[in-house]
Protein backbone atom coordinates (compact mmCIF):
# COMPACT_ATOMS: atom_id res chain seq x y z
CA UNK A 1 0.00 0.00 0.00
CA UNK A 2 1.00 3.33 -0.93
CA UNK A 3 2.25 6.21 2.10
CA UNK A 4 0.50 9.64 2.07
CA UNK A 5 2.50 12.36 3.55
CA UNK A 6 0.44 14.62 6.13
CA UNK A 7 0.82 17.20 2.89
CA UNK A 8 -1.76 14.84 0.65
CA UNK A 9 -4.73 16.99 1.20
CA UNK A 10 -3.34 19.88 0.35
CA UNK A 11 -1.82 17.99 -2.90
CA UNK A 12 -5.42 17.13 -3.69
CA UNK A 13 -6.62 20.62 -3.12
CA UNK A 14 -4.20 21.93 -5.68
CA UNK A 15 -5.31 19.08 -7.89
CA UNK A 16 -1.41 17.90 -8.12
CA UNK A 17 -1.16 14.75 -10.27
CA UNK A 18 -0.14 12.41 -8.31
CA UNK A 19 1.87 9.19 -8.64
CA UNK A 20 4.29 6.91 -6.88
CA UNK A 21 7.22 7.72 -5.37
CA UNK A 22 9.87 5.29 -3.28
CA UNK A 23 6.89 3.78 -2.30
CA UNK A 24 4.42 7.58 -1.56
CA UNK A 25 1.83 8.81 -3.16
CA UNK A 26 3.42 12.70 -4.19
CA UNK A 27 2.57 15.13 -6.37
CA UNK A 28 4.31 14.39 -10.23
CA UNK A 29 3.44 18.00 -11.03
CA UNK A 30 0.93 20.55 -9.71
CA UNK A 31 0.64 22.20 -13.65
CA UNK A 32 3.74 21.28 -15.66
CA UNK A 33 7.26 19.98 -14.62
CA UNK A 34 8.99 22.33 -17.03
CA UNK A 35 7.64 25.81 -16.29
CA UNK A 36 7.37 24.34 -12.32
CA UNK A 37 11.03 23.91 -12.42
CA UNK A 38 11.89 27.09 -14.22
CA UNK A 39 10.39 29.13 -11.62
CA UNK A 40 12.21 27.20 -8.98
CA UNK A 41 15.24 27.80 -10.55
CA UNK A 42 13.92 31.94 -10.94
CA UNK A 43 12.49 32.30 -7.52
CA UNK A 44 11.36 30.14 -5.01
CA UNK A 45 9.32 27.19 -4.49
CA UNK A 46 7.99 23.87 -2.04
CA UNK A 47 8.12 20.03 -2.81
CA UNK A 48 7.25 17.73 -0.24
CA UNK A 49 10.15 15.47 0.37
CA UNK A 50 8.37 13.76 3.68
CA UNK A 51 9.35 10.44 1.69
CA UNK A 52 13.05 10.57 3.29
CA UNK A 53 13.93 8.17 5.64
CA UNK A 54 14.58 10.14 8.52
CA UNK A 55 16.15 8.76 12.20
CA UNK A 56 16.23 10.66 15.34
CA UNK A 57 19.67 9.39 16.96
CA UNK A 58 20.34 10.15 20.86
CA UNK A 59 23.87 9.80 21.57
CA UNK A 60 27.47 9.28 19.71
CA UNK A 61 26.13 9.17 16.19
CA UNK A 62 27.00 5.62 14.48
CA UNK A 63 27.96 6.09 10.74
CA UNK A 64 25.78 5.11 8.07
CA UNK A 65 26.26 4.02 4.61
CA UNK A 66 25.48 6.49 1.65
CA UNK A 67 22.87 7.87 0.82
CA UNK A 68 22.05 8.49 4.16
CA UNK A 69 23.21 11.66 5.62
CA UNK A 70 23.68 12.85 9.08
CA UNK A 71 22.79 16.39 10.55
CA UNK A 72 24.42 17.01 14.25
CA UNK A 73 21.65 19.27 16.11
CA UNK A 74 23.71 19.33 19.23
CA UNK A 75 26.75 17.42 20.14
CA UNK A 76 24.75 14.63 21.47
CA UNK A 77 21.78 14.82 19.55
CA UNK A 78 21.57 13.95 15.52
CA UNK A 79 18.86 13.51 12.38
CA UNK A 80 19.74 11.04 9.78
CA UNK A 81 18.39 11.53 6.64
CA UNK A 82 18.31 8.99 3.37
CA UNK A 83 16.28 9.03 0.00
CA UNK A 84 16.43 4.91 0.51
CA UNK A 85 15.34 2.89 3.76
CA UNK A 86 18.04 3.21 6.62
CA UNK A 87 19.30 -0.24 8.24
CA UNK A 88 19.46 0.27 11.83
CA UNK A 89 20.02 -1.77 15.08
CA UNK A 90 16.79 -1.16 17.15
CA UNK A 91 17.82 0.76 20.52
CA UNK A 92 17.20 3.27 22.75
CA UNK A 93 19.50 5.87 21.39
CA UNK A 94 17.69 4.91 17.48
CA UNK A 95 14.29 6.05 16.41
CA UNK A 96 12.91 5.97 13.17
CA UNK A 97 10.85 9.00 12.70
CA UNK A 98 10.08 9.05 9.09
CA UNK A 99 6.64 8.96 9.66
CA UNK A 100 6.29 11.40 12.69
CA UNK A 101 8.34 14.11 10.38
CA UNK A 102 6.96 15.87 7.27
CA UNK A 103 9.77 16.90 5.07
CA UNK A 104 9.18 20.54 2.65
CA UNK A 105 12.12 21.27 0.67
CA UNK A 106 12.22 25.14 0.44
CA UNK A 107 14.29 26.16 -2.71
CA UNK A 108 15.58 28.65 -5.38
CA UNK A 109 17.56 31.75 -5.53
CA UNK A 110 15.00 33.61 -3.48
CA UNK A 111 14.30 30.66 -0.99
CA UNK A 112 16.41 32.55 1.67
CA UNK A 113 14.00 35.12 1.33
CA UNK A 114 10.69 33.36 1.77
CA UNK A 115 11.85 31.85 4.90
CA UNK A 116 13.26 34.87 6.42
CA UNK A 117 9.73 36.09 6.80
CA UNK A 118 8.80 33.37 8.88
CA UNK A 119 11.62 32.95 11.41
CA UNK A 120 14.30 34.89 12.72
CA UNK A 121 17.06 32.59 12.56
CA UNK A 122 19.44 33.95 10.83
CA UNK A 123 19.57 32.15 7.24
CA UNK A 124 22.43 34.04 5.45
CA UNK A 125 25.16 31.49 3.95
CA UNK A 126 27.95 32.78 6.85
CA UNK A 127 25.26 31.45 9.34
CA UNK A 128 23.65 28.71 7.80
CA UNK A 129 26.34 27.46 5.28
CA UNK A 130 25.39 24.12 3.22
CA UNK A 131 25.48 20.91 5.31
CA UNK A 132 23.86 23.09 8.79
CA UNK A 133 21.31 22.07 10.76
CA UNK A 134 19.34 24.23 13.12
CA UNK A 135 16.21 24.07 15.21
CA UNK A 136 14.11 27.35 15.26
CA UNK A 137 10.43 28.20 15.20
CA UNK A 138 8.82 28.91 12.14
CA UNK A 139 5.43 30.56 11.55
CA UNK A 140 4.83 30.39 15.00
CA UNK A 141 5.81 26.46 15.29
CA UNK A 142 8.95 24.22 15.89
CA UNK A 143 10.54 23.30 13.30
CA UNK A 144 14.46 21.72 11.82
CA UNK A 145 15.93 22.98 9.33
CA UNK A 146 18.44 21.63 7.35
CA UNK A 147 20.38 23.40 4.34
CA UNK A 148 20.72 20.86 1.04
CA UNK A 149 19.91 22.10 -2.26
CA UNK A 150 18.03 25.21 -0.65
CA UNK A 151 16.18 24.39 2.86
CA UNK A 152 14.58 21.48 3.91
CA UNK A 153 12.33 22.35 6.62
CA UNK A 154 11.33 19.51 9.41
CA UNK A 155 7.66 19.88 11.22
CA UNK A 156 5.78 17.60 13.19
CA UNK A 157 2.95 16.14 10.75
CA UNK A 158 0.26 17.90 12.86
CA UNK A 159 1.62 21.32 11.74
CA UNK A 160 2.88 20.41 8.10
CA UNK A 161 -0.64 21.92 6.26
CA UNK A 162 -0.08 25.41 8.24
CA UNK A 163 3.86 25.45 7.74
CA UNK A 164 2.87 24.21 3.40
CA UNK A 165 0.37 27.06 3.36
CA UNK A 166 2.72 30.23 5.33
CA UNK A 167 5.45 28.97 2.73
CA UNK A 168 2.77 29.86 -0.14
CA UNK A 169 1.38 32.52 1.29
CA UNK A 170 4.80 34.07 1.76
CA UNK A 171 5.94 33.52 -1.70
CA UNK A 172 6.85 30.23 -2.40
CA UNK A 173 4.99 27.72 -5.30
CA UNK A 174 4.37 24.58 -5.18
CA UNK A 175 6.43 22.13 -7.82
CA UNK A 176 6.00 18.24 -7.56
CA UNK A 177 8.37 15.30 -7.91
CA UNK A 178 9.58 15.51 -11.75
CA UNK A 179 10.67 19.12 -11.37
CA UNK A 180 12.22 17.86 -7.38
CA UNK A 181 14.25 15.34 -9.59
CA UNK A 182 15.77 17.64 -11.67
CA UNK A 183 16.73 20.13 -9.34
CA UNK A 184 18.12 17.67 -7.16
CA UNK A 185 20.21 16.47 -9.39
CA UNK A 186 21.28 19.98 -10.97
CA UNK A 187 22.15 21.33 -7.38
Amino acid sequence: MERQSALHRSHLEAHAQLKTFSGWQLPAWYSDPSSELEHVRSSAGISDMSYLSKLDVKGPAADFPPPARLWKLTPAHALVTSPLPIAFAASSSVTDATSIYSAILLAGPKSREVLQKLTTLNVRDEAMPEGAARQTRLAHVNATILRSNGFLILNTRDVAEYVWEALLHVGAHPFGMVAQQHWMGQS
